[in-house]
């Protein structure tokens, strides 16, 4: 079977219509999950743009990388998922989004827009100051009508032509399987879209839920930190609803362009042959929890989507064993009969999505951040209905039970942190998390490395960076390379 991977970038899970939301139209999407599996406990294994996708592409954590950031994106030197498939003489063709080193080497990879970082997010090497990101009050003016063709576009019609050219139709001898990736950044902000999609939603919402109008006690040290980075206590009411209508807009044109593809397969013979896994490479919080864009572990930032379409895959079906970003990497070797490196964190998803146990799959998933508006390390465990959050420098763990609180309002930490059998919950999560990593020590790593890539580039203030782009410095800076705690096969 030929397998495809749409990622786009900051769709949250909860953000679609199969995941009973009433506002944004995501018709594709529910399709997909009407005729595949739905993972609903699918997570990130990093809450930012680089290093969640540096997971992605190399099947492995970030602490294991040393892609702490924005500003180290992966560069291949650590073998990753093109390489390993090249050796089975099977090639990644992409297209999109990818955010890896401009100048790193992806032997197996072909990539015309290949979507790589070429300019450095500064922001982690200030994150101990509690530095508010400089000029970030200018992010929230950037949300209206775009004018002209956006690069979303302009990938969507290299994929379809891709696609055409390896038309079925017609054909009476069966061709070689491709796999293909395709990186969306809808629905990440700026929130510029097109008329008719803003003019549906902004005749739609007409208000602001109370929920976001509030004091957030909730909010432990780190994350009022966070909060702050991003000026989220700065926003007005108007700029929130229109916050919501610009991203409700995006994903719903996110949603088109995926319609699009799906159409050409179909058109084109290809699509029940076709393995297809949708995800995300972190959610948008949107305001919940008084937070914006990502960064942080709460369901609307750590949970993504992650749909598996396909041969065998079972229809309907809604999977609630935690998964994550990791697993893809395995998922796609098995789907192309390639055997996958050991050692990797990630399984396959293909013997849940048709249905079947996996007894070998660990029972939680694992998340991390080291990057900007945190200034300390911060790791969440996800098992059962539980979720951990482990904050290094003495700051106290928090824990909810997502069954019982979804909207993650009550940390038992704090309300029943004596109880014995919180305590016995915090014993099994916190053991869960030592079996990945040290988390004190991962941290420490990442903070040493960014104090001596920060030294290296010579970075004195926050606000050396081009005005325009708020807080990325001028190309002229040469992209840092990571240091990697794993041995490169």
């Amino acid at each position: 079977m030929n397998v495809l991977v749409i990622m786009s970038d900051e769709h949250s899970n909860s953000v679609m219509g199969c995941n009973g939301h009433q506002v944004a139209k995501t018709a594709t999407l529910d399709r997909l999950a009407q005729e595949g599996t739905v993972f609903t406990r699918a997570y990130t294994n990093c809450p930012v743009c680089t290093p969640a996708r540096a997971s992605f592409f190399a099947g492995r954590y970030v602490h294991e990388l040393g892609t702490w950031d924005n500003a180290t994106p992966y560069d291949g030197k650590q073998p990753g998922m093109s390489h390993h498939l090249a050796k089975h003489g099977q090639t990644m063709h992409s297209f999109g989004k990818l955010d890896l080193h401009p100048d790193g080497q992806y032997e197996g990879l072909s990539a015309s827009r290949p979507g790589h970082r070429k300019r450095i997010d500064i922001g982690a090497f200030f994150r101990q100051t509690g530095e508010a990101k400089p000029l970030v009050e200018e992010r929230y003016k950037r949300i209206g009508i775009r004018e002209g063709q956006s690069n979303d576009q302009r990938i969507l019609a290299e994929t379809v032509e891709w696609l055409k050219q390896r038309s079925n139709k017609g054909r009476t001898e069966s061709q070689e399987p491709w796999f293909l990736y395709v990186g969306f950044s809808h629905p990440h902000f700026p929130f510029y879209v097109k008329q008719q999609y803003w003019d549906y939603y902004d005749k739609l919402i007409t208000e602001v839920p109370e929920s976001l109008n509030r004091p957030f006690t909730e909010l432990n040290a780190p994350l009022q930190s966070l909060r702050h980075y991003f000026r989220s206590d700065a926003i007005d009411e108007e700029t929130i609803r229109r916050m919501h209508v610009g991203y409700y807009a995006l994903v719903q044109e996110l949603d088109d362009n995926i319609g699009t593809i799906i159409r050409t397969l179909e058109e084109e013979g290809m699509y029940d042959d076709t393995l297809i896994i949708y995800t995300s490479d972190h959610g948008e919080q949107l305001g919940r929890h008084g937070l914006w864009f990502k960064c942080s572990m709460y369901e609307e930032t750590a949970n993504v989507p992650m749909i598996v379409k396909g041969p065998q895959i079972a229809q309907g079906q809604r999977v609630d064993i935690p998964v994550s970003l990791v697993d893809i990497y395995p998922t796609v070797c098995e789907a192309l009969n390639v055997p996958h490196p050991e050692g990797l964190p990630g399984r396959s998803l293909l013997k849940l999505g048709r249905g079947e146990q996996d007894k070998e799959r660990n029972d939680f998933v694992f998340s991390e951040y080291h990057a900007h508006g945190m200034p300390v390390g911060m790791y969440m465990i996800r098992w059962r209905q539980w979720k951990y959050v482990y904050y290094t420098d003495g700051v106290q763990p928090q824990l909810f039970d997502l069954e019982n609180d979804p909207e993650e309002m009550r940390d038992l930490v704090a309300s029943s942190g004596e109880s014995p059998a919180i305590r016995e919950v915090l014993a099994a999560c916190e053991a869960r998390l030592r079996s990945v990593c040290d988390p004190d020590e991962a941290e420490k790593r990442a903070k040493t490395y960014q104090a001596k890539v920060k030294r290296e580039l010579g970075l004195e203030r926050f606000d050396v960076g081009d005005p325009a782009s708020s807080g990325y410095v001028d190309r002229e800076y040469a992209v840092p390379h990571p240091e990697y705690a794993v041995k490169h096969q």
